[in-house]
C-alpha cells in the first residue's frame, strides 16, 4: 500500500500519541521513529486531508485528554522504528532547506576570502559607504574568528532549516534579508559601521520561533524555554559588556524586534506539511 509523509515532529513520543489517536479513530497513521527528538508521521492516500486536520488539532491542543485515552485503547501502539539518522545528513537539510546551506556556504565562502584578502573584502561588504545599498544586508556575511562564524552558522543551521522546511525557502530569504537590514541598521546607527555577523539574523529567526509557538502553534514552529532562555541571557549581558567577546547588541536587539514583528505579521500562515 502506498504512503505518503505528511509531517515530521520534534519528539517520537508525540508522534507516537498522535498516531495511537488516529489509528483508534479508524485512520490508518504510523509514525517512524527515527531518533527519540525526530519522528516522521506517514497516512494512507486517501485519508490524507482528514488526518490532516486531525493533525492541526493536535498541534493546537497536544495535551487534550482524547490523545492519551486513544493511546490506552491500544495494546500495541502503530510504530514502526526506523534506522537512527546520523546528527547532521547533508542530503537531508539540502533536500528540504537549500536556502539554509546556501547561506552557510556563502558564509563560509565570504569566511575564506577574507583570510586571503581582509583589505578587498572589506573595501567591498562592509558598511562604511551607506549610499551604496547592497551594504546594508552584506555585513551579514563577514566573521572575524572561527568561534564566530561555527557558534552563527550553528544556530542558523538549527533556525534556518526548520522555518524553510514549514514556510519554504522564498520566506525564509525573505525573513532572513528584511531582519538583516534591520540589525544592520541599529548597530550602524548605534555605533559605527565596522561590525559583521550573522547573529542579528540569527536573533530575528529566534524572535520569530518564540512569538509564533506562542500565536499560532500550528504552525509547527517553536522553541524550547531552555534555548528562549539562552538567547535572552546572551543579549542582555552582551549590552553590559561583561563577556569575554565583543558583540553587535544593537544588531542583536534589532533582529529579535524585526523578528518578532514578522511573528505578528504571520500569525495566521499555515505551516506546510511534507507530503
Amino acid at each position: 500500500m502506498t504512503v505518503h509523509k505528511f509531517a515530521e515532529l520534534n519528539s517520537a513520543q508525540a508522534a507516537q500519541l498522535f498516531a495511537d489517536y488516529c489509528n483508534a479513530n479508524g485512520l490508518d497513521v504510523s509514525a517512524v521513529v527515527k531518533q527519540p527528538n525526530f519522528a516522521e508521521l506517514y497516512v494512507a492516500p486517501e485519508q490524507l486531508a482528514q488526518v490532516e486536520i486531525e493533525f492541526q488539532r493536535f498541534i493546537a491542543q497536544p495535551s487534550d485528554a482524547r490523545y492519551q485515552a486513544a493511546a490506552w485503547q491500544l495494546s500495541q501502539p502503530k510504530v514502526v522504528q526506523g534506522k537512527a539518522l546520523p546528527a547532521f545528513n547533508l542530503l537531508n537539510v539540502w533536500q528540504q532547506a537549500p536556502i539554509t546551506l546556501f547561506v552557510i556556504a556563502l558564509c563560509v565562502l565570504v569566511y575564506i576570502w577574507q583570510q586571503i584578502d581582509w583589505p578587498s573584502v572589506s573595501a567591498l561588504l562592509q558598511l562604511d559607504k551607506p549610499s551604496q545599498l547592497w551594504r546594508w544586508f552584506t555585513p551579514m556575511l563577514l566573521h572575524f574568528d572561527p568561534t564566530h562564524l561555527v557558534f552563527n552558522l550553528a544556530w542558523w543551521l538549527y533556525l534556518g532549516r526548520q522555518l524553510e522546511s514549514r514556510l519554504g525557502g522564498l520566506m525564509l530569504l525573505n525573513i532572513a534579508l528584511s531582519v538583516a537590514l534591520v540589525s544592520n541598521a541599529a548597530q550602524y546607527f548605534m555605533v559605527g559601521p565596522h561590525f559583521g555577523g550573522l547573529s542579528g539574523v540569527v536573533y530575528g529567526l529566534f524572535g520569530y520561533f518564540w512569538l509564533t509557538g506562542r500565536l499560532n502553534p500550528a504552525q509547527g514552529i517553536n522553541i524550547s524555554s531552555g534555548l528562549a532562555g539562552f538567547m535572552l541571557l546572551w543579549l542582555v549581558l552582551g549590552f553590559f559588556d561583561i563577556l569575554w567577546v565583543s558583540m553587535a547588541n544593537w544588531a542583536h536587539l534589532g533582529g529579535l524586534l524585526a523578528g518578532v514583528a514578522w511573528a505578528w505579521l504571520l500569525r495566521n500562515q499555515p505551516g506546510r506539511k511534507v507530503i
